[in-house]
C-alpha cells in the first residue's frame, strides 16, 4: 500500500461517491476507476487486529471503515466518517480520537454521545449509535456463554 496526502474537500469527494460495500478508500477509487478488486485489508499496524474504522475501546464498539454518523444540533447538521482509527469531520478537516472529543466539537458541555450521534442502516432508517453499543455487548456476551 501506498500512502497519499490530499484535501479535505478530495477527502470529502471520494467518500460522498461511497456505496454499500466500499470499505476504504481503496475500495471507492477502485470502483470509479474500473480496477479490479485489490488484496484484503490487514491488520492495523498497532497490533490489536483491527481493520479500519474507528474502534471505542471503553465500549468494544467497531465503526467500520466508511461508517458515517451525524447528528443535528441547534439546527445544523453535523457529520463525522470513521476512518483510520478515528473520527473525520470533512466539513471542518478535523480527526477527533474518541466520541466524547467529536461531541465537545459541536456541544460545548457535558452529554452522551451515544444518545445524539446517529447512523443510517441499509434501509435508510436512523438509529441512535447507541444500538452499536449494545450490538457489541450482545456479542461479548455471547462468546462468553458459547
Amino acid at each position: 500500500m501506498k500512502t497519499i496526502t490530499v484535501s479535505s474537500a478530495v477527502f470529502a469527494a471520494i467518500w460522498k461517491a461511497h456505496k454499500d460495500g466500499d470499505e476504504s478508500e481503496d475500495t471507492i477509487l477502485r470502483r470509479l476507476l474500473n480496477l479490479p478488486p485489490g488484496p484484503s485489508p490487514v491488520a492495523s499496524e498497532s497490533g490489536a487486529g483491527r481493520i479500519g474504522g474507528f474502534y471505542d475501546e471503553r465500549s468494544g464498539t467497531h465503526f467500520p471503515e466508511g461508517r458515517r454518523i451525524f447528528r443535528v444540533y441547534k439546527g445544523r447538521k453535523y457529520e463525522a466518517i470513521a476512518e483510520r482509527d478515528r473520527l473525520f469531520v470533512p466539513a471542518s478537516g478535523k480527526s477527533y480520537h474518541s466520541l466524547n472529543k467529536l461531541s465537545r466539537s459541536v456541544h460545548d458541555g457535558e452529554e452522551n454521545a451515544w444518545l445524539n450521534w446517529k447512523f443510517k442502516d441499509e434501509e435508510g432508517n436512523e438509529h441512535l449509535i447507541d444500538e452499536l453499543r449494545k450490538d457489541s455487548r450482545n456479542k461479548i456476551s455471547s462468546r462468553r456463554i458459547e
